[in-house]
């Protein structure tokens, strides 16, 4: 199962438009020009992408039109946490429905920073998950977003009750390590990817081979290009790599948020990507103008807005 989740996946960003209605077109474009520049699959309905500014139902139509569009060619992980267990075991069984390769939840979030739960219920809830679909289950680790942090201690018995993955956006290379480590104690087909491309290349050297990259979404052939080098152990370019990934993060956090920022990138690229949902919003004339310049700096885009390498 491991092969099957190495790789970049961008956790895919939702199409709006102006007025905050679904824009199917734009989500369209985005998934088509993700798989032109080599992606290796896909992790949607997450931070990323707009998920807890969504209804179920509108969760669903977005997980429909992205699993149409890419038609089978990449494994798609689809993210289905919600506060609630009937909830997310509903969004599960719909992703199952669709052919998602996956299914992932971050913890029960909003009551988890109250400490409402204990250790019983959360592994309760991820077992509940797991029993409900054929495919696997992944933990997505989030704990500024969740109020829950996760212990190596706890994804070891997550393991037991039918976790067979996760996403760790702890922003910690140690805890990488050791969610790695005690997850393939368990069960050494465990798939542990990072949820940073600015850790990837010390996550590969550990044997973590999978990433769930944001600037993915922005610069595909960025972070492909990092996977390219590590696989072909060319150390000295992925060291290169690597450090440009890290100064591409920082000039696309311009407006303070990281995730709105991709759509000014793929906007100056030319791809129809609609916008963001409010209260999200995208970068202004100003910073927009500042991400522009500096990824031409930085060789990533050129004047006319394609890119760079």
């Amino acid at each position: 199962m491991t092969k099957c989740f190495e790789g970049i996946y961008p956790p895919v960003i939702v199409s709006f438009t102006e007025s905050g209605d679904i824009y199917e077109k734009g989500i369209r474009h985005v998934i088509s020009y993700l798989i032109s520049e080599g992606v290796h699959g896909f992790f949607i309905n997450g931070s990323y992408g707009s998920c807890v500014l969504m209804t179920l139902e509108e969760r669903k139509r977005v997980a429909e039109i992205i699993h149409d569009e890419v038609r089978g060619r990449l494994p798609i992980i689809t993210h289905v946490g919600e506060a609630s267990t009937r909830a997310t075991v509903e969004l599960a069984k719909h992703a199952e429905g669709l052919g998602s390769a996956a299914v992932a939840a971050i913890a029960p979030y909003y009551y988890s920073g109250a400490n409402a739960y204990d250790e019983s219920q959360i592994i309760r809830h991820y077992a509940d998950i797991a029993a409900s679909v054929r495919v696997p289950t992944f933990m997505y680790n989030n704990p500024r977003i969740s109020g829950y942090t996760l212990t190596s201690e706890l994804l070891a018995r997550l393991v037991k009750v039918g976790v067979l993955g996760m996403k760790d956006s702890s922003g910690s290379f140690t805890l990488l390590g050791e969610f790695n480590q005690a997850a393939t104690r368990e069960n050494a087909d465990f798939a542990c990817m990072s949820g940073s491309v600015g850790l990837m290349q010390p996550a590969f050297n550990i044997g973590i081979k999978g990433c769930v990259s944001g600037t993915a979404n922005a610069f595909p052939e960025l972070a492909v290009s990092l996977y390219k080098a590590l696989e072909a152990h060319d150390w000295e370019k992925s060291r290169e790599l690597q450090n440009l990934v890290i100064a591409q993060r920082k000039i696309q956090a311009a407006s303070g948020f990281r995730p709105a920022g991709s759509y000014t990138f793929l906007k100056l690229k030319g791809i129809d990507c609609g916008t963001v949902r409010r209260p999200w919003r995208e970068p202004n004339d100003q910073e927009a103008r500042y991400m522009k310049e500096e990824a031409i700096k930085l060789g990533l885009l050129r004047r006319d807005g394609l890119s760079g390498r």
